[in-house]
């Protein structure tokens, strides 16, 4: 968490506000994060422009103005959020930077935990970066139908739950999207991703689509620190139907969902309408 829906929300509502801002300050707070900001990183942003905003898996780039770009990722509990009028007398214990804007506005990354990330780079290199290069087709892309996903496992040995969350084979999608994908598509998670025939392919790949795009429209799923970049929470963990549902009736058939560990992660599923 946030998984992809979370960060292509945060990543609109950031480029709705503040594309072609200027940049006039940047203060750190904690350079101590997964992996440490670099030192020419204020050096890097200040007095540039924000050219655009993207979002690449679970990864937010902000390219600026000289070259340059911000490559963001939230881990577990980080928050980027927009502040108007900033008073910096009252911020949040655990705010590691603020970028201030020619509009009154101020970037804040807030991160409890401190497994997210924010450094500076070259913009050229951005997608040959260790953290981007070995990363999969996004599910939400053109590209991403039944027979691609298909022919991705027609190799994986491991089981299907485990295959959606490589980030090597299909990016971004996390485990909620995972555990809500499977069951639409009556898919159980024991199965070997390389045992789906390709009509299963195809439906799971319609449904992960499909989820992915009603929790954008929902705002999200805000189980305990995301946040949209207003600071406003999101809505779609209202429409569970197995994530975090364990021990209660399944929304199709009378049997109730269960509740394993996969990969040290929580497994939501219902053995009777998943094969």
């Amino acid at each position: 968490m946030p998984e992809l829906p979370e960060v292509e929300i945060i990543s609109s509502g950031l480029r709705k506000y503040i594309v072609n801002r200027k940049i006039l300050d940047v203060k750190i707070f904690n350079y101590k994060l997964r992996r440490n900001i670099n030192d020419s990183f204020i050096n890097d942003v200040k007095n540039t422009t924000i050219k655009s905003i993207k979002r690449r898996a679970k990864y937010i780039i902000i390219e600026l103005s000289n070259g340059k770009s911000i490559l963001c990722h939230l881990g577990m509990t980080g928050q980027l959020t927009l502040n108007e009028n900033l008073d910096e007398n009252n911020l949040k214990k655990h705010t590691h930077v603020i970028i201030k804007l020619d509009s009154h506005m101020s970037i804040i990354y807030n991160d409890v935990r401190r497994f997210g990330l924010m450094i500076s780079l070259d913009s050229r290199d951005v997608d040959n970066h260790d953290l981007i290069s070995h990363i999969g087709i996004e599910p939400l892309s053109d590209e991403f139908n039944g027979e691609v996903l298909f022919k991705l496992l027609s190799n994986k040995t491991g089981n299907i739950k485990a295959a959606l969350l490589n980030q090597k084979i299909v990016c971004g999608i996390g485990n909620i999207y995972a555990c809500e994908a499977l069951f639409y598509a009556n898919i159980s998670p024991l199965r070997k991703a390389n045992s789906l025939s390709s009509k299963e392919a195809d439906f799971l790949a319609k449904h992960t689509k499909r989820i992915l795009k009603e929790s954008i429209e929902a705002g999200g799923s805000t189980l305990r620190d995301y946040v949209q970049s207003d600071g406003s929470m999101g809505g779609f963990q209202n429409n569970f139907a197995v994530y975090g549902r364990a021990g209660e009736k399944c929304i199709v058939c009378d049997d109730v969902i269960k509740n394993i560990k996969q990969g040290g992660r929580s497994t939501f599923y219902c053995s009777k309408c998943q094969k």
